[in-house]
């Protein structure tokens, strides 16, 4: 009888059990979110117009400097002299940092025993083989063996002379990765140079804007310093785009220090259309996916329907459309968290 009352109670607290889950699981299936599709989703949109840069499209890019490298090590050696700072102008062949050159010194001091030697030895056997003492292939022997240890002489004089390392172009020193006492290898950095006198602007254009570009051209760049605009003369219009259909355009400017431009700045310049023509525009949050493929979400009829559309060019916020939409269409420009191809949507 006792061993039925704990069967009795074991079915019914694994029944309360049961019923206490199965309740729990409602209760959180009723409290999750579930996006209902056919409910319209609320977008913000604009309209497709018309409209011509006459100002022309405003390109952004980096500056750089035509003349930056870095300064590297060509013999093994420990430094013993660092004769420059970081933010340091350099002219070109000013001394940097001076390598502990002993051991190639001794080096050098043998070879030049080793020469001298062999040449009292040339001396002799002229002597000796012109009087037909000696024959004249041990005469020979000790020429080349000289030429050989002449070469070794000029080449062990050059390793020294590269113990003292020198800033090949003149610069500021950008970077220093060495102090006294760094022991360095062939062909590891001893410190970067970077020359603000000659600088780059390398911009990407799309192909249907790339017309405005010609070589020779002057325009007018506006650093991020924003306080003056510079000119600038392009120096070069790719002629091989990328997989975003944008071909690189090079344009060379002078550096002043009034402007305050600098290696690294980001910069801006604008093409000089060669006529104004139109194209349908949308601001530039309307475009979804990537740059190599651009879409855009089109109501018709309070259903968005996803488009593949090609841009011609960008400024301020907008975006040229040269295929893919029309003047008058409605685009989507905000709420695409919800948002699918033939979604119902409101807006206001």
């Amino acid at each position: 009888m006792k061993r039925n009352i704990i069967w009795i109670v074991l079915i019914v607290l694994l029944a309360l059990t049961i019923w206490k889950l199965a309740s729990n699981k409602s209760i959180q299936e009723e409290r999750v979110y579930r996006h209902d599709r056919n409910a319209a989703v609320n977008v913000t949109v604009d309209t497709v117009r018309q409209q011509a840069f006459t100002e022309g499209v405003r390109y952004t890019g980096t500056i750089s400097s035509l003349l930056e490298g870095k300064v590297m090590a060509e013999v093994p050696g420990r430094v013993v002299a660092v004769a420059v700072a970081e933010g340091q102008w350099v002219e070109k062949g000013q001394v940097m940092v001076k390598l502990d050159g002993d051991l190639l010194r001794l080096q050098m001091q043998a070879a030049e025993v080793q020469v001298e030697g062999l040449e009292k030895d040339q001396q002799r056997y002229s002597i000796l083989t012109g009087a037909d003492a000696v024959q004249g292939v041990q005469l020979e022997k000790t020429e080349l063996a000289l030429r050989g240890a002449r070469i070794q002489l000029s080449t062990l004089k050059e390793q020294v002379q590269r113990t003292t390392i020198t800033a090949p172009f003149s610069g500021f020193v950008t970077q220093l990765g060495v102090e006294v006492g760094t022991v360095l290898n062939p062909s590891m950095p001893v410190a970067m140079l970077t020359n603000d006198r000659a600088l780059e602007l390398v911009v990407s254009v799309p192909g249907p804007e790339l017309t405005a570009f010609r070589k020779g051209q002057t325009v007018m760049v506006l650093p991020e310093s924003g306080e003056a605009q510079v000119p600038g003369t392009v120096e070069s219009v790719g002629s091989r785009g990328d997989m975003a259909h944008n071909f690189p355009v090079r344009i060379t400017l002078k550096a002043d220090a009034d402007h305050g431009v600098k290696p690294g700045m980001a910069a801006t310049v604008r093409s000089i259309p060669t006529d104004a023509k139109a194209w349908p525009t949308i601001p530039s949050t309307a475009i979804i996916g990537s740059s190599l493929d651009p879409e855009v979400y089109v109501v018709e009829n309070g259903i968005a329907k996803r488009k593949r559309v090609v841009t011609a060019g960008r400024d301020e916020g907008l975006v040229a459309v040269s295929q893919g939409l029309a003047p008058g269409e409605t685009v989507v420009t905000s709420g695409f968290i919800s948002l699918a191809d033939g979604a119902p949507v409101k807006f206001r």
